[in-house]
């Protein structure tokens, strides 16, 4: 049961500055046993230097790390037990495909017998469809497959610890989802434990049991894609989660409702459970594109908006429409067909909104979370 995994890494309040630079600020995080631990952030936001500090290639300025409930913070890397997989290759040119795979079992640290070497060079190879390609230079063979050679090359043991950076990012589309796939199955078949940084949403959500979401050095929430879901407690959650992303329209109060920029149905602040709130105050309002509704034809409860943009995805449809400062940007089904310029019509549901303080971007609590998806 997932409640009797052991906690393999434990972060607790840890802190790194880069000159004037506040890279992590105070980040908790805690990864059990089996787990995949997906870290989602845009560029710049820590991820890097989170999975630094963990493998000891950066000490943090405050904090502890632990391992298997031993405190490493000031451990040296090669005495951690973790293997880890950057963005970039990192392989060796003067050798072959095999060597490389091989060299962390012949390192002083792990040296194992040849056959063993062998075996399991063999074994990460196949796991990973380059069994074909061991005798091979690593600047004979494609960047595909040498993404390949880079993964084998940290699977090939078995350490307490997986830290995968931007793994796949160099990838084009269809290769990064064919890997993602093939990792997620030998993750799952093997037990290993992972963390998988990204800024990628869709990578993240394919690959992660969990994620947390950082930006600007803290950490935000953590939480499965279900919890985030149905409570993001800062409007950056919902830029970072959802293919689209959540919707985030600018609302002001006006006396006792809400007016949303551009659409003509004010919400009754008592609706929302916001009770007295200054005039004027700066609201922001969130909805996850699943939870507007749109209509092809006007519809009681309904408003006409204009379809600014269009892209047609295979067997569905993602349009866009805008509204005053505001805009929407949804999947539809193929068999809806949407112009850019066409008019649809579209209904705001509060019961389904989530509200977040325009300055801060914090979550402002008010509707029970079991008035919003599951």
């Amino acid at each position: 049961m997932t409640g009797m995994r052991r906690t393999v890494v434990e972060i607790q309040g840890l802190r790194k500055r880069f000159g004037v630079k506040q890279a992590l600020d105070r980040i908790d995080l805690s990864v059990r046993e089996g787990e995949v631990l997906g870290i989602l952030g845009p560029t710049g936001a820590g991820k890097t230097t989170t999975l630094r500090c963990i493998a000891g290639l950066h000490r943090p300025d405050a904090g502890t790390i632990r391992l298997d409930g031993i405190d490493v913070t000031h451990v040296s890397p090669m005495e951690r037990d973790i293997a880890v997989v950057f963005e970039g290759f990192n392989l060796l040119p003067t050798l072959s495909v095999f060597d490389n795979i091989a060299f962390p079992l012949r390192s002083p640290l792990y040296r194992a017998p040849e056959d063993q070497v062998k075996a399991r060079v063999l074994h990460a190879a196949r796991d990973l469809r380059i069994a074909g390609l061991l005798d091979r230079h690593t600047d004979a063979i494609s960047g595909e497959e040498r993404q390949r050679v880079a993964l084998a090359r940290a699977l090939v043991r078995r350490p307490k610890l997986f830290l995968l950076d931007e793994p796949l990012a160099s990838l084009d589309l269809k290769l990064r989802e064919a890997l993602e796939s093939e990792l997620r199955d030998m993750q799952r078949e093997r037990g290993e434990t992972l963390i998988y940084a990204s800024h990628d949403f869709l990578s993240t959500a394919a690959i992660a049991s969990r994620i947390a979401i950082i930006d600007h050095g803290r950490l935000l929430q953590t939480g499965t894609l279900t919890e985030i879901y149905a409570d993001p407690s800062h409007r950056r959650v919902g830029e970072l989660i959802g293919s689209p992303a959540m919707a985030l329209l600018d609302a002001t109060v006006r006396g006792d409702e809400l007016a949303i920029d551009g659409y003509p149905i004010p919400w009754p602040l008592s609706l929302l459970s916001l009770g007295t709130k200054a005039e004027g105050a700066q609201i922001t309002v969130g909805l996850w594109p699943e939870d507007v509704a749109v209509e092809t034809a006007e519809t009681p409860g309904f408003v006409p908006v204009a379809i600014s943009a269009t892209d047609f995805r295979g067997r569905d449809q993602a349009i866009e429409v805008r509204f005053g400062a505001n805009r929407i940007r949804k999947v539809i089904p193929i068999r809806t067909t949407f112009a850019r310029g066409a008019n649809c019509f579209i209904r705001l549901d509060p019961a389904k909104a989530f509200l977040f303080d325009r300055p801060s971007g914090g979550r402002i609590r008010t509707n029970p979370v079991s008035n919003h998806r599951a």
